[in-house]
């Protein structure tokens, strides 16, 4: 798709150069490839811009009594190549974890990021930051 694309820009730079070779001077003939070349350059940083993985968001409510190990939970899961940050809130038993380059998560595979305490967790929500809509605190009608 894009190689087509840029073969067919490739081809009409061509015949622009050959034509401003052939009936202009050497100052125009380097203007013109100079704003050519930024413009295949910017064409190239927005394209490659335009490239970007899919972060996604999970927010669920958990049952961990122990300051300590939940504590060591959030480390751990911190420690997850696909995690870019985790909140869990002791008060209020509420976790929010951000991902980056992870295109899907599952709620069973979410539940396995909670270790042995993947049996506590319920009410889950995951979505794609930026796109789905986060439920706001409390949760309504979660067990």
């Amino acid at each position: 798709m894009y190689g087509e694309f840029f073969s067919e820009i490739v081809d009409s730079l061509t015949q622009l150069l050959f034509y401003f070779c052939v009936n202009h001077s050497k100052d125009i003939i380097m203007k013109t490839l100079l704003t050519l070349t930024l413009m295949i350059a910017l064409t190239a940083f927005v394209s490659h811009s335009q490239q970007t993985t899919t972060s996604l968001f999970a927010q669920c409510m958990f049952d961990i009594q122990d300051q300590g190990e939940m504590q060591a939970l959030q480390d751990e899961m911190n420690a997850n190549p696909y995690v870019e940050m985790v909140r869990l809130d002791y008060h209020t038993q509420r976790a929010l974890i951000l991902t980056h380059d992870l295109s899907q998560l599952t709620e069973e595979e979410f539940k396995t990021w909670f270790g042995t305490h993947a049996n506590t967790v319920y009410c889950v929500q995951i979505g794609v930051r930026g796109t789905d809509a986060m439920n706001p605190y409390p949760f309504q009608n979660c067990q």
